[in-house]
């Protein structure tokens, strides 16, 4: 069994490439036939605000952790 961890971002691919770092976890690889998840994304029409970026433990131990985009919430008054 896998275990994945999914945490809300502003800015997804940041948050993916300090985890990786942090934890000595690489960017989780595109699909097959693709060269980056960005090629991926714009191939199958994904607006640019909606692109996600996930981290892997290299030796498969640990979760697996997604970013997904949320919005920017409005400046408090």
């Amino acid at each position: 069994m896998s275990i994945g961890v999914t945490f809300d971002a502003r800015d997804p691919q940041k948050q993916a490439e300090f985890w990786a770092m942090a934890l000595g976890y690489v960017l989780d690889p595109p699909p097959p036939g693709f060269t980056s998840w960005s090629e991926f994304a714009t191939a199958r029409g994904i607006p640019r605000d909606q692109w996600r970026a996930a981290v892997i433990d290299p030796e498969g131990r640990g979760p697996r952790l997604f970013f997904q985009p949320v919005p920017t919430s409005p400046t408090p008054c």
